[in-house]
């Protein structure tokens, strides 16, 4: 990891390799390792509130690896803005799902991972976007679209429960 404060286009390179292979490690010390002490993380797909600092993302980390126990994430493409000092990573993740869902399935999706600050060399500011529900399609959790797109397919699910 570099340790100073400049946010270049190197440093962006460096840094999301750094933050994949952390990911991919599935040890959670070594992602907590790769953001500040004060971090926002924004991911509101997976959990019900922003977290505030690297102990609360602890819980979340440990969660992921409960929930898709084999997950590998795989860059697309780095996107870097090193004047704003910001980066996205476009990456394909692939794995099972939790084992209380059929462990013969397995899901691959897209999504990104939004680097909005850095702070001491280590992210800040996190926001990150992917496509769930055709995770859960794919692990049998959710069922097939029948055709409808966006909000009809999500409003049809609620129709279901009804």
């Amino acid at each position: 990891m570099i340790d100073n404060a400049v946010v270049d286009a190197t440093f962006l390179r460096t840094y999301a390799t750094d933050w994949l292979a952390a990911w991919n490690s599935h040890d959670t010390d070594q992602v907590l390792s790769v953001v500040h002490p004060d971090i926002e993380w924004d991911d509101t797909v997976f959990w019900p509130e922003v977290i505030r600092g690297r102990e609360a993302l602890r819980e979340y980390v440990e969660r992921v690896w409960k929930a898709m126990p084999d997950v590998r994430f795989e860059e697309i493409q780095l996107f870097t803005a090193p004047k704003d000092g910001r980066g996205v990573v476009l990456f394909r993740q692939e794995g099972s799902g939790p084992p209380q869902l059929d462990p013969t399935r397995r899901f691959s999706t897209y999504g990104c991972d939004i680097f909005l600050e850095f702070t001491d060399g280590l992210l800040s500011r996190y926001l990150g976007q992917y496509e769930i529900t055709d995770m859960m399609r794919q692990l049998g959790a959710l069922p097939p679209r029948g055709g409808k797109v966006g909000g009809a397919y999500l409003l049809s699910l609620l129709h279901r429960q009804a």
